[in-house]
């Protein structure tokens, strides 16, 4: 009984070249692909072309062919971010030189799903206090600002963007996409007293109630009055004394004790020459007492603050980028983890043994983070 030709077909490779299937077998070679576990070797069928006599393999004409398995550059990545460690240590411990580690670091970072798609397919559900700071972030010696929201319950970052200052337009540009695409239920907002950030807050979510944080209002105080203060000194330390602890006060019983034994100091105050620090601190009444009548927001942006810092450890190990795009890229990756990473340390009584997404409701047993980061999946 004859062959088919779809059968011969199978038999005979097909000649790259000439495309002639009066092929032979003719020899192989060794090959090799790194993985998470080390080297895998490959036996690899050379093939000889009868018509045009040339020699070839199922890699001929084959460019760029990837030689690295997933599982290593998963096991990269996971270093990189968990390990807090740089591009050299990755590369000593995996055997890659550590401008390969960037490499593929930047692919995934490249690939890595947008928050809109996150919040799509987890349905992370948020309480609505939101706490909301920049960084700084350094491409080619220039500042720019990564501005960063976070959910205070969950501590989760739902959105967060690159650009090039921290002001009122590009605040309000990245509350309308938290609103718009993540859907963002803003109930109350917690902020360092940024006056581009007040503004956007109060335009994107008008009416929601809020906080001044008074960390930030304190450590003002106390800077200003060190390094910029021209006046007599004896009315410092009461001033400082009685607004710290108005500042924290335990409740609104206790606030009105503590306004009490202010009005009673003020004109001594005045008298100081401190009437401007006052009438600047009075001015701001409205919004540092605003967590008594809201339980569960927070008088301070302490939370972002501590996420900002957890970020900076890989931030600052890149010493800088050079390109806007590969230091996007990398942030997707590093915010992408610690949405992902579960708390160990944290003081918040159910917080340890659980992420920040699982935090917010989002089922994410099972899912490992990085394939589930990439758009197209490796």
């Amino acid at each position: 009984m004859e062959s088919t030709p779809q059968e011969v077909s199978m038999e005979k490779k097909r000649c790259p070249v000439c495309q002639s299937l009066n092929t032979e077998k003719h020899g192989s070679f060794r090959s090799y692909s790194l993985k998470a576990s080390g080297k895998r070797q490959h036996k690899i069928q050379r093939y000889y072309c009868l018509n045009c006599h040339r020699s070839f393999s199922k890699r001929t004409g084959v460019k760029g062919t990837k030689r690295c398995e997933p599982s290593l550059i998963f096991k990269a990545a996971n270093l990189y971010c968990n390990a807090e460690a740089s591009y050299r240590a990755v590369g000593r411990q995996l055997h890659v030189r550590p401008y390969q580690i960037f490499l593929w670091l930047n692919e995934l970072g490249s690939n890595c799903k947008s928050f809109e798609e996150v919040a799509h397919e987890l349905s992370p559900q948020y309480f609505g206090y939101l706490v909301a700071d920049g960084t700084t972030i350094f491409i080619k010696g220039e500042k720019n600002q990564l501005l960063l929201t976070a959910d205070a319950e969950s501590q989760d970052v739902p959105y967060a963007r690159l650009s090039q200052s921290e002001d009122y337009d590009n605040w309000k540009m990245t509350l309308l996409r938290l609103r718009d695409k993540i859907h963002y239920p803003a109930k109350g907002a917690v902020i360092d007293g940024d006056p581009g950030l007040l503004r956007a807050l109060k335009e994107v979510f008008p009416g929601i109630p809020i906080q001044l944080c008074v960390r930030h209002l304190h450590n003002y105080h106390v800077y200003h009055l060190k390094y910029q203060f021209q006046g007599p000194k004896e009315g410092i330390e009461p001033f400082l004394d009685i607004t710290h602890r108005m500042l924290y006060a335990k409740n609104s019983g206790h606030l009105h004790y503590l306004f009490e034994e202010y009005n009673a100091m003020r004109n001594f105050l005045i008298e100081s020459r401190l009437e401007a620090e006052i009438l600047n601190f009075e001015s701001k009444f409205g919004f540092i007492w605003t967590h008594f009548r809201y339980p569960g927001l927070p008088r301070t942006n302490n939370i972002i603050e501590g996420i900002i810092d957890q970020l900076k450890h890989k931030i600052t190990d890149c010493h800088g980028f050079e390109y806007a795009d590969t230091a996007w890229n990398c942030l997707k990756l590093i915010i992408m983890n610690y949405r992902f990473h579960k708390f160990t340390c944290s003081r918040i009584k159910g917080h340890n043994g659980k992420s920040p997404l699982e935090l917010a409701g989002a089922n994410i047993q099972g899912i490992n983070w990085i394939k589930f980061s990439q758009k197209n999946q490796h």
